[in-house]
């Protein structure tokens, strides 16, 4: 059971697999969840709590999100030129 915030955890996981990209602003729930491990989330709120994120590579990145009745899986690509 997520959400919005389901989504954006997987992102946020991903983008820490990443050492190059670096994250700008990420809250945390007041609670538990479970479907990533405590400290691993990434709330968000319309018009008050978001997940940004930099590239500060010299290249382009490709965020690619699938989903199915249980998961959601994120993969971030890297753009040759």
């Amino acid at each position: 059971m997520g959400g919005n915030c389901q989504v954006s955890s997987t992102l946020y996981n991903a983008v820490l697999s990443i050492p190059t990209l670096k994250v700008i602003e990420r809250s945390e729930h007041g609670k538990e969840v479970g479907y990533v491990p405590k400290g691993k989330d990434a709330a968000v709120s319309y018009g008050s709590l978001d997940f940004k994120f930099k590239n500060d590579n010299n290249y382009k990145i490709k965020l690619n999100l699938t989903t199915d009745d249980k998961n959601i899986t994120a993969t971030i690509f890297k753009i040759e030129n």
